[in-house]
């Protein structure tokens, strides 16, 4: 009886340890900002409308590899919704009018709690 009690506890370890939740989709968190881009011409930093912004999962490290893309509106804004707890890297591209593309190297955003917001503005070169 009692080496029953120790395998049934053992399985319960196993599935909640194994059940711990990963980054990513599902939760009550949101990342939002807005992208920018220098401007060579007038030198301003101007909103980049239909900019990409990129998220990876459980990472705040700088990734090749993301797990979204989203679009920014005509004022450069971008909002994403419903994240768990975790680690999260953020990066943006724009292409203007003339065929110069803006890139900029990423942030990171970790989420400690449920139901946070953070707020991560980029400025494109």
């Amino acid at each position: 009886m009692k080496l029953k009690r120790i395998i049934a506890l053992c399985f319960l370890v196993v599935v909640f340890v194994g059940c711990k939740k990963a980054a990513g989709p599902g939760g009550k968190n949101t990342i939002s900002g807005v992208i920018t881009f220098k401007n060579g011409t007038s030198g301003t930093n101007d909103a980049a409308p239909m900019a990409t912004v990129s998220i990876a999962y459980g990472t705040s490290e700088s990734t090749t590899e993301f797990d979204q893309t989203i679009l920014t509106d005509i004022n450069g804004n971008y909002k994403i919704e419903g994240l768990k707890k975790g680690s999260y890297f953020i990066k943006a591209g724009y292409t203007d009018a003339h065929g110069f593309n803006y890139q900029h190297p990423g942030g990171s955003v970790v989420f400690n709690n449920k139901k946070k917001k953070a707020e991560l503005n980029i400025n494109l070169e």
